[in-house]
């Protein structure tokens, strides 16, 4: 079976949230101050939502990017969308999230392809020591 992903855009950086901020209508040092004061209630909703999505069956894994939180289940993307809406978690969700390129909330792969298993060692002959003789 499939697993669909999602991604919630955790904290961001700095730079990704001054791009989105209304150039030249505020300075920069407002526009801190007001960020600022909004992140613990941003971060306050994303863990409500994982608390919820937890309930749906998500699990969260290890996420590709260094400011997302990533959730995981065996459930294809179609069905993972209506059962979160039924939920009337959606809206919330949305908000949030990380789209993928298509603009999807729910990713129908992993975001950085499939996700690979542990790297093989290669293991490397090493020269005769002085003692082994050559």
């Amino acid at each position: 079976m499939a697993s669909s992903y999602v991604l919630l855009h955790v904290f961001g950086t700095i730079r990704d949230e001054l791009d989105r901020a209304d150039r030249g209508k505020r300075t920069y040092s407002g526009w801190l101050r007001e960020f600022v004061s909004d992140t613990p209630q941003k971060l306050t909703e994303i863990a409500r939502l994982v608390d919820l999505l937890s309930e749906q069956g998500w699990k969260v894994v290890g996420s590709p990017y260094d400011c997302d939180l990533m959730l995981e289940r065996s459930v294809v993307r179609e069905v993972a969308e209506q059962e979160l809406r039924r939920a009337e978690v959606w809206d919330r969700l949305v908000k949030v999230a990380s789209p993928d390129d298509d603009g999807q909330t729910v990713w129908r792969e992993h975001p950085e392809g499939k996700p690979r298993g542990p790297r093989r060692r290669r293991r490397v002959r090493r020269p005769p020591t002085r003692e082994q003789g050559s």
